[in-house]
C-alpha cells in the first residue's frame, strides 16, 4: 500500500472523471465516509478502480450505507490512522461508455428487487439527497439509487448490501 501524506493534488488525471469525495475517517477498521460525484447508479461498487490527481491507485473494497451517508473502504487500508491519510482525496474514474440514464418517472410504480430475488416493495417517489436520490418504497423504507442494477418494464433490480432493510 502507498500512503498518501500530503493532500495537495496538482494534476488532473488524463482521460478520467471524478466520481466521489473522500470524507472524514469512520471507527478504527479504516473505513471512510463517501460522497458520490456521480449521479450515476452504481457509479461506486466493490472493486472500483480510481486514482487520486497524486496519481496513485486505489481499489473500493467495501461500499455500505450508514443512515443517509455512505461508507466506503479502500483495499490494504485497515486503520483509522490509514484512513486519514485519504480524507479529503477526490476520486476519479475511468469515463463510462455509455452512462445509464433512468428518470425519476420511470422508478414510480415498479417493484424493487434485491439480487436474491427478493421483492421489498413499490417505489410510491423518489427523494433528494445530496450523497444520492432516495427511492421511496411503500413501506417507508429508502433505497439509494446507486444501488440500481438494472431497471425493467415491470421491476428495479438492486443490489443491497447487507442490512438494508433492516430497521
Amino acid at each position: 500500500m502507498v500512503g498518501v501524506v500530503d493532500h495537495e493534488e496538482t494534476t488532473d488525471p488524463v482521460d478520467r472523471v471524478e466520481v466521489a469525495q473522500l470524507g472524514r475517517s469512520h471507527g478504527l477498521a479504516g473505513e471512510l465516509y463517501l460522497r458520490p460525484l456521480s449521479d450515476v447508479p452504481g457509479r461506486i461498487h466493490v472493486g472500483l478502480r480510481v486514482v487520486t490527481k497524486l496519481d496513485q491507485e486505489l481499489v473500493i473494497s467495501d461500499v455500505r450505507p450508514l443512515g443517509d451517508r455512505l461508507l466506503v473502504r479502500l483495499e490494504g487500508v485497515n486503520s483509522m490512522e490509514e484512513a486519514k491519510r485519504y480524507s479529503g482525496l477526490t476520486l476519479y474514474a475511468e469515463p463510462l461508455d455509455e452512462p445509464p440514464v433512468t428518470l425519476v418517472g420511470q422508478l414510480i410504480g415498479k417493484s424493487v428487487v434485491d439480487q436474491h430475488h427478493v421483492a421489498h416493495g413499490v417505489v410510491v417517489a423518489v427523494q433528494a439527497n445530496p450523497a444520492s436520490e432516495l427511492m421511496v418504497l411503500e413501506s417507508g423504507a429508502l433505497v439509494p439509487t446507486l444501488f440500481i442494477l438494472e431497471v425493467e418494464d415491470e421491476r428495479v433490480l438492486i443490489e443491497a448490501p447487507e442490512g438494508l432493510f433492516e430497521l
